[in-house]
């Protein structure tokens, strides 16, 4: 019989350059240079997309944590079948009731996926409306 993982409870409000976040009696707070643009909590999991990356900077601004605080994936930008320039970096994420979709914006049309955590990447992904 598989356990459930620990409820996490996140306190994190647009503008905040911080995310905190409960699990079980452990206390998390994370700190960014910029205030992230969301945060979702999953599966024993937090998913912090961080600011949109400059044009010079690398397009991996989304970052997956364990709920103990350790970073689990920094999430790598998808194959879009553009130029990799064309990524502009992840820009929000929001739970369904399969689990978190990824939203990562690019010079020709955004796309969506949904999280590998052992590649770190986005699989299913597609064009976002």
């Amino acid at each position: 019989m598989s356990q459930q993982p620990e409820t996490i409870e996140v306190r994190w409000a647009e503008g905040d350059r911080f995310v905190r976040w409960t699990c079980g009696s452990a206390i998390v707070e994370k700190r960014f240079a910029e205030p992230p643009q969301s945060v979702v909590a999953w599966d024993g999991h937090v998913l912090v997309v961080e600011a949109m990356p400059s044009a010079e900077a690398r397009k991996d601004n989304a970052v997956v944590f364990d709920a103990d605080g350790t970073e689990r994936v920094r999430l790598k930008a998808p194959r879009t079948g553009g130029e990799p320039h064309w990524v502009i970096g992840y820009y929000t994420a929001y739970l369904d009731g399969a689990g978190p979709v990824v939203v990562v914006a690019t010079q020709v049309g955004d796309v969506w996926g949904r999280i590998d955590l052992d590649a770190g990447t986005l699989t299913d992904v597609r064009p976002w409306r």
